[in-house]
């Protein structure tokens, strides 16, 4: 028992640990996807307008416009120039967003290029055709977006380049190139509740960086990231993984992107998974030791209740089995097991009755078994007899005698010895012609039978043992003796139309009307006074029935003083 409590307390404790470790992880990981989701939205709407700003200088526009023929005109003016800087600095104040930018320039790559940007002449070196090239992607295919951080090769700051050519009929004409500042992204986080241990992340391309307030600096360590089971319910955008780094720490991060290229992550803080963990570890103490305070005082009283009688009740079970059937009253408690015991007591009473009445029915059947040995009569005494009975009437020429007894002989052999169920067809019309060879002696020849046999082959079908005999004999009784003038029986044996196999026995007797046929097939009869009884018509087609199937069975056709026709069909397998 005491292992028993010390299982359960091990398998309780387990099972509450993962518990309060998954909901604390549910949270967790809710309440950081929560925070990331309202910043990702907000920094959304400032990069979506940036990036808009910058295909507005170099898709169609009217500043697009004044930018390819500034840039496609050899003889373009200063006054060209001063248009398009208007009109670029037009756009520039009516984007919502632009305060993030540190710089806006667009250049033809080669000697021409204008800038519009939020820095003091003072912190900034004055870009001309001698420094433009150190911008980022100078060649003319360049096309890049919120794909890295770098430093403004101008000033001190960190910025995120976009950058996208300019296109004039299919063919790049120049560049633009817009310079935002990092607090674009920084700006929305200085109210963000970070937990203590945590760090949060923003992946620009395939670059990771650790925001630290104002800071974005580029994250030094490498780790593996890899995939979380998220059983969670978070949201379908929010992704949570598993990172390990090269130290062998690891941690849980969620992310959420902001824009194609750009996600938000923040890892979990081990202290936010198991700021729980002591009192959890004092609740499986405490639970602990009341499984092992209870178990004891369960042992004890399972062992006095059940323990100790069931031991009682097994040991008299054993003398039981030993032979020893007294009654003893010291296991008759006043509780189940006393039930239980009474019920032993009974049992061995029982057993002693069930002896004694074995035994005097065993010396019973030994008396009936010596008594019917006195009075049987040996069958090879009664077929000796018939078969001295039939040599004495051939010897005085009386050849009636002679017949009658070699069919009964034949009759009463196949009844005493043959056991099968099922007999080939010919063996039945054999033993029919045995007791039709009596019944017409005992009629005087006013009866006569015939058959008509279709095929041999149909001789080797299978039909129940006495099927043909009680037909007949309901044929000779009850149909051709009351008409008081003889009669004629036929048996035709042929294939219906079904390919199975018909018998049918018609008698010119006095018919029957449609009534009495269908109460002949429904009742059994039980009264019959022929030579085998209880084999009636009614009997005869529930065995075939039994035997081949509900398809198969008797069936009665008649005209009342004309005639009736009964029907057996049976299949035409092949008899074992």
């Amino acid at each position: 028992m005491t292992v028993f409590a010390l299982l359960t307390a091990a398998l309780m404790s387990i099972f509450s640990y993962e518990m309060i470790s998954y909901f604390q992880r549910k949270t967790a990981v809710q309440a950081a996807e929560f925070n990331l989701q309202l910043v990702a939205h907000i920094i959304e709407k400032d990069l979506i307008n940036l990036s808009a700003h910058v295909m507005k200088n170099s898709a169609n526009s009217t500043t697009n416009t004044l930018l390819v023929d500034y840039f496609s005109s050899e003889q373009a003016s200063a006054m060209d120039a001063i248009n398009l800087y208007a009109s670029m600095q037009e756009d520039f104040r009516s984007n919502l967003s632009n305060g993030y930018v540190r710089r806006l320039v667009v250049t033809d790559n080669k000697n021409k290029f204008l800038q519009v940007d939020n820095l003091a002449s003072s912190t900034s070196l004055p870009l001309s055709i001698h420094n433009i090239h150190l911008l980022p992607g100078t060649d003319s295919d360049a096309a890049e977006q919120w794909g890295r951080i770098i430093k403004d090769p101008y000033s001190n700051s960190k910025v995120i380049p976009v950058i996208f050519p300019i296109y004039d009929k299919g063919s790049t004409v120049g560049t633009v190139y817009l310079l935002a500042g990092t607090s674009v992204i920084t700006d929305k986080l200085h109210g963000y509740a970070l937990p203590s241990g945590s760090q949060l992340l923003v992946t620009l391309g395939e670059t990771h960086y650790e925001i630290d307030g104002a800071e974005i600096e580029p994250v030094v360590s490498d780790y593996v990231d890899t995939a979380f089971i998220n059983d969670y319910s978070t949201g379908s955008q929010t992704v949570v993984s598993h990172i390990e780094s090269k130290d062998g720490s690891s941690r849980i991060t969620v992310s959420y992107p902001v824009i194609d290229g750009v996600v938000l992550t923040q890892t979990l803080a081990t202290n936010q998974l198991t700021t729980l963990s002591n009192v959890w570890i004092l609740l499986m103490l405490g639970v602990t030791c009341l499984l092992i305070a209870l178990s004891g005082i369960i042992t004890v009283y399972l062992t006095r209740t059940i323990s100790n009688p069931v031991e009682k009740l097994k040991k008299r079970m054993d003398k039981i089995a030993q032979g020893h059937f007294f009654v003893d009253r010291m296991i008759e408690w006043d509780n189940e097991l006393g039930d239980v015991g009474r019920g032993i007591n009974r049992l061995s009473q029982d057993i002693v009755a069930l002896m004694e009445t074995r035994l005097a029915d065993e010396k019973q059947k030994q008396e009936l078994e010596y008594r019917m040995l006195q009075s049987q009569i040996n069958p090879h005494f009664l077929y000796n007899t018939l078969n001295s009975i039939k040599w004495m009437a051939t010897i005085q020429n009386a050849s009636g005698i002679a017949e009658m007894t070699t069919s009964l002989s034949r009759l009463l052999r196949n009844i005493a010895k043959d056991i099968r169920k099922l007999v080939p067809l010919g063996e039945e019309l054999a033993l029919l012609d045995d007791y039709f060879l009596i019944q017409k002696y005992r009629y005087g020849s006013t009866i006569t039978l015939e058959q008509h046999i279709g095929s041999e082959q149909l001789l080797n079908c299978p039909i129940p043992r006495f099927s043909l005999q009680p037909i007949v004999e309901n044929a000779i009784f009850h149909g051709i003796e009351p008409k008081g003038t003889g009669g004629h029986i036929v048996i035709t044996v042929e294939r219906s139309d079904s390919a199975d196999l018909l018998i049918t026995i018609e008698d010119n007797g006095i018919g029957m009307e449609q009534e009495k046929i269908d109460a002949i097939l429904k009742k059994h009869d039980t009264d019959s006074a022929g030579m085998i009884t209880h084999m009636g018509l009614s009997s005869v087609n529930e065995r075939l029935r039994l035997a081949f199937g509900d398809k198969y069975g008797l069936s009665i056709e008649s005209e009342p003083s004309k005639y009736t026709k009964m029907f057996i069909l049976l299949p035409t397998q092949t008899s074992a």
